[in-house]
């Protein structure tokens, strides 16, 4: 069992290696979103510096914080670096609960900390990612009329993109940090809210 465990402890390993190499040579990944409204009043930098996150590459908070629903062509979102932070937080919840729970519940761990995108939507609006989050509501159409009447509803989704941007800021750390503080992110915000979250 844990011969077999650590096998595909290995496997994993390699897999998020290769891919975050990849990540390098791939287009759109590192570079600038190229649009102004986005840079004009950037608070990105004031994010990081909240959560006290370090980014040798600057532009990787810009996508981190950029939802394919973003009504714009040429802003890199985080759909990439959401699947590598997948990959990653599925490593650290196995490597934390392998010898904690049966091997049927550290399934269902696995999938409460990389599916259920509102739970971990939650976690990123206790560290106030949802406010500077780039995307488009699915209920904007109604947010607009409401706004032209006087009213405001509130933007539909929040949690569940808030929830994958959380996990996109996992890929970017490792992608450009590397494994120690991807490791040192998930167990201070993500590990830790296994008793009000994740019961």
């Amino acid at each position: 069992m844990l011969t077999k465990t650590f096998s595909s402890r290995v496997t994993l390993r390699y897999s998020l290696n290769n891919f975050a190499r990849q990540l390098h040579t791939k287009q759109n990944v590192t570079k600038p979103v190229s649009i102004e409204n986005i840079h004009a009043n950037d608070k990105h930098n004031k994010f990081i510096q909240q959560n006290d996150i370090e980014f040798s590459d600057p532009n990787l908070i810009h996508q981190v914080c950029t939802h394919k629903s973003l009504k714009l062509h040429h802003a890199p979102t985080n759909e990439r670096l959401e699947f590598l932070g997948e990959k990653v937080i599925q490593l650290y919840i196995v490597e934390y609960f392998v010898n904690k729970v049966p091997p049927d519940h550290l399934k269902i761990k696995i999938k409460y900390y990389t599916k259920d995108y509102n739970k971990l939507g939650r976690i990123g609006m206790n560290l106030g990612l949802n406010n500077f989050l780039h995307w488009t509501p699915v209920n904007e159409a109604k947010m607009i009329k409401a706004k032209e009447e006087g009213q405001e509803i509130p933007p539909s989704g929040e949690e569940s993109v808030t929830g994958k941007a959380l996990i996109a800021l996992v890929g970017a750390l490792y992608h450009d940090k590397g494994a120690y503080a991807a490791k040192n992110f998930i167990h201070k915000y993500i590990l830790s809210a296994e008793d009000t979250l994740f019961k």
